[in-house]
């Protein structure tokens, strides 16, 4: 049993380190994994909210905003039905595990050690599935990737399923007509994996949030720059929760296309 469950962990964590705006059909929307027919034969309604992140964490600057959307995560989940449980349990396991395999994250060299991962997972689920009454486990990251704005005559962004215009910052005489807008910046998106409690895959996906990066009007020569403030619109943290847990909870206005 320990030999599937370290297969089917390789196979998702690989997936999910490598590698889906309202509004109309965006072609950039995540290609999400649904395990529909398991989830059909022993729905989920009791989750634990992983404390950890499932791949890298997310840079010190963008951990300052992991609070709030974690807990806009958790509401939307509560909004929906969903039950979750204290994650006090899945802290304390982890926190077991890790002694037993050593750190899953070395801040250091910015690395996972994938065997201590999946047998601190393994050993997270199995204390688990012995302590409290989870159906599921839900890991929902917040990570920083690469992107660019558009040529075109509105410049917008578009990445996992949104579509942002450019931020502007200081009120200088303008963007030059000569600007690279083909630059590329960071920007800020939702990850959403779920395991049942037998850590079975079950879901994965991601929804774009916002760009990192306004463009400094002020400077002589305007240029990119990281935002002071960063993730500040909710609306826009909702739009990328509700399109990484499409279909797992169904998105009004989903921008992709639907399997028939």
């Amino acid at each position: 049993m320990r030999i599937i469950l370290l297969a089917a962990l390789a196979l998702t964590l690989s997936f999910v380190v490598s590698c889906s705006s309202s509004g109309g059909y965006n072609p950039t929307v995540f290609e999400y994994r649904y395990n529909q027919e398991k989830i059909a034969a022993k729905p989920i309604k009791k989750v634990i909210l992983a404390p950890v992140s499932m791949g890298i964490p997310a840079p010190s600057y963008l951990r300052k905003r992991e609070g709030k959307v974690k807990a806009m995560v958790r509401d939307y989940l509560e909004s929906n039905g969903y039950e979750i449980l204290p994650n006090y349990h899945f802290e304390n396991a982890w926190k077991k595990a890790s002694r037993t395999y050593g750190t899953v994250y070395d801040p250091s060299t910015g690395k996972i050690d994938m065997n201590a991962w999946r047998g601190a997972m393994i050993t997270t689920g199995e204390l688990l599935r012995e302590q409290t009454e989870a159906d599921a486990i839900i890991f929902a990251d917040l990570f920083e990737h690469e992107v660019q704005h558009s040529n075109s005559m509105k410049h917008y962004a578009r990445w996992y399923g949104v579509t942002r215009k450019p931020a502007l910052k200081g009120s200088g005489s303008g963007v030059p007509l000569d600007f690279n807008w083909s630059r590329n910046i960071k920007a800020a998106s939702l990850m959403v994996t779920i395991y049942d409690i037998n850590l079975t895959p079950v879901f994965s996906s991601r929804g774009g949030i916002d760009t990192l990066y306004a463009v400094d009007l002020k400077r002589s020569t305007p240029a990119f720059v990281r935002r002071k403030s960063l993730l500040k619109s909710e609306g826009h943290i909702e739009e990328g929760i509700q399109l990484a847990f499409h279909p797992f909870i169904i998105m009004e206005d989903y921008p992709g296309k639907e399997e028939e």
